[in-house]
């Protein structure tokens, strides 16, 4: 994908960081009231973020005194791990009771 120019700059100079400014999508209190409104679902969209990011990258966002936010990015792991354990056990629930409608339709024929 090639980034547009920006007003001042030809089309062949590299962009850098600093020129390439998109607007936020959220402020941190929408952010908040999104874990509020939907744990689950907000523990799910961390879990993935952080897959998105690099090292370096984790360790630049959590870096200078972020002790909060890397505890609080920890516990949304968490949860959202623990999620995916519970479903993990329905489901073998689920496929024992399938086996057993299975065996017990075989007898019945």
């Amino acid at each position: 994908m090639r980034l547009k120019a920006i007003a001042g700059k030809s089309a062949g100079d590299r962009v850098s960081a600093d020129t390439c400014d998109f607007p936020p999508l959220l402020d941190w209190n929408e952010v908040m009231q999104d874990e509020r409104e939907d744990r689950l679902g907000f523990a799910r969209r961390a879990t993935f973020a952080l897959l998105t990011q690099s090292g370096a990258g984790l360790i630049e966002g959590f870096g200078s005194g972020n002790q909060k936010g890397l505890e609080g990015a920890m516990r949304a792991v968490a949860l959202f791990q623990a999620h995916v354990q519970e479903m993990e056990r329905f489901a073998g629930i689920a496929e024992k009771r399938l086996q057993h409608v299975a065996e017990a339709l075989a007898n019945a024929d």
